[in-house]
């Protein structure tokens, strides 16, 4: 891609960076649908998600048994979108999408604390099983009783409380643990949506803030299993346009031990190994480049097409995250859009269901 490949490759060095410390499955073509309903029946006496994305009122013993996760989640909202108000942002809104309240649960049922999942499964891999279609950076905090101690809890965790205390840690306690990444992220001017994830016992909250870029209308996306063509087709709104689409690669997913989560920190997107061009006439420098069998762009709208039978064939087992990149209404380039593409020791796209 001559010039326009060294702007992109400049691009590539920025995904590294883009999801920070402690910021941050198909018949794969879902079109829009959710792929894998069993995903989202996460079995918890805390707050839990229903098949159909609905979340359930919240049956814990705890103080506030009186409140439905409705409520907490408004009230989280409220907080984040006062924080983002004092830095002149404008609001964020509630997502449809049911991944903040996934994992949530997940770790309060199965007892860890981290980015990943027992799984092996990073934020961007859930996002795509749940049927999410933009971008997600993953805030993700903890806080207990004081009453807790090394011969167990006693008492009531007061849950607002410890969402208003964790949310303010987030934005002001952030620079020692975490080099201000979920502050930055909480600040991030591209977020317009969040998925938030609140589950609680009587000694503890977890708390998941997926903040997501969502300015894309599909009318096509999703991959084909069989010809492992990848189908990329919608509308921008907002005033972004299409910058480039490139693919990431992480090794296969593997169940992960406590000890191997209470280890993890910060997360990326993995090694980008490929990006996607409109004609033999460009290139990408320092990674694979893919011909399209179709790209297209007309005004706001674009129809992109590509094989990814020759990146599998290459890098075999993993976790295959198609990227597009857009540029904002400043000109900054930023993900718009992941879709996770699992690959098994067969070379075969398959649904992860053991979860």
């Amino acid at each position: 891609m001559g010039g326009a490949a060294s702007l992109i490759a400049s691009i590539l060095s920025a995904a590294t960076l883009l999801l920070l410390a402690g910021l941050l499955y198909v018949s794969f073509s879902h079109n829009l649908s959710n792929p894998l309903s069993s995903f989202l029946n996460v079995t918890s006496t805390v707050v839990s998600t229903g098949q159909n994305g609905t979340l359930i009122t919240t049956t814990a013993q705890s103080v506030n048994t009186s409140q439905t996760s409705v409520a907490l989640e408004e009230y989280a909202l409220g907080l984040i979108n006062a924080d983002r108000h004092q830095y002149g942002l404008g609001n964020v809104t509630l997502s449809n999408e049911p991944s903040g309240q996934q994992h949530s649960d997940s770790m309060i049922v199965n007892n860890y604390f981290s980015h990943w999942d027992i799984y092996g499964m990073k934020p961007y891999m859930r996002y795509t099983l749940v049927g999410g279609t933009g971008a997600v950076s993953e805030n993700i905090a903890f806080r207990e009783s004081a009453a807790c101690g090394i011969f167990g809890c006693n008492g009531n965790i007061n849950v607002k409380q410890a969402l208003q205390q964790m949310e303010y840690d987030m934005m002001y306690n952030d620079s020692a643990c975490c080099n201000n990444g979920h502050r930055y992220n909480i600040l991030d001017p591209n977020h317009n949506q969040v998925s938030i994830g609140i589950a609680y016992n009587a000694s503890s909250v977890y708390f998941t803030e997926d903040f997501i870029d969502n300015y894309i209308a599909w009318s096509s996306y999703g991959i084909d299993n069989a010809t492992q063509e990848m189908y990329l087709q919608g509308t921008l709104q907002g005033g972004y346009k299409l910058n480039s689409v490139q693919v990431s690669y992480d090794q296969q997913v593997q169940d992960m031990s406590k000890a191997q989560l209470a280890a993890t920190s910060s997360y990326s997107y993995g090694t980008t190994v490929a990006g996607v061009v409109s004609s033999p006439l460009y290139y990408y420098t320092g990674i694979e480049t893919i011909d399209a069998d179709r790209y297209t762009v007309s005004g706001n709208s674009f129809n992109v097409a590509f094989s990814m039978k020759n990146l599998i064939s290459k890098y075999g087992a993993g976790e295959y995250t198609v990227m597009v990149w857009l540029n904002g209404t400043s000109g900054s380039g930023f993900v718009g859009s992941t879709y996770t593409v699992f690959v098994n020791s067969q070379g075969t796209v398959y649904t992860p269901n053991a979860v």
